[in-house]
């Protein structure tokens, strides 16, 4: 399995709105439905990234915003394999020059155990 960031083009649309489910919308704090206008702020609005295996298969993605937030989401099928840690400390590479940090509901386990195996400073979502 080969992983590798790529920031998100407008040519992504299609590959980008089949992998955000009303779950991940929620989770992302996207909005819902998540069609061709919240799919178009999301690549052109923020600094996204999408998250490829293989070259070719959009599994997820991942943003830093100005202030350094970093947010994630993986598709659910590619959930639980690593990809999002592989993301988020290749992102901590490539931004070595700056603190990245998430924000994180308590309840979102998943996203926290991300961070922490990641290695971030976390602020907790109230």
């Amino acid at each position: 399995m080969k992983l590798e960031l790529r920031r998100l083009h407008q040519r992504d649309f299609y590959k980008l709105t089949a992998i955000v489910d009303q779950n991940i919308a929620t989770a992302a704090s996207l909005e819902w439905p998540f069609v061709r206008d919240a799919a178009n702020m999301f690549i052109n609005d923020y600094y996204t990234w999408g998250i490829w295996l293989n070259s070719g298969i959009l599994v997820g993605a991942l943003e830093i915003k100005e202030d350094c937030e970093t947010a994630y989401f993986v598709a659910r099928q590619w959930q639980g394999q690593g990809i999002a840690t592989w993301a988020v400390k290749h992102a901590k590479e490539l931004f070595a020059d700056r603190q990245l940090w998430c924000l994180i509901h308590p309840g979102n386990r998943a996203s926290l155990r991300v961070a922490q195996k990641a290695v971030m400073r976390i602020k907790y979502l109230q």
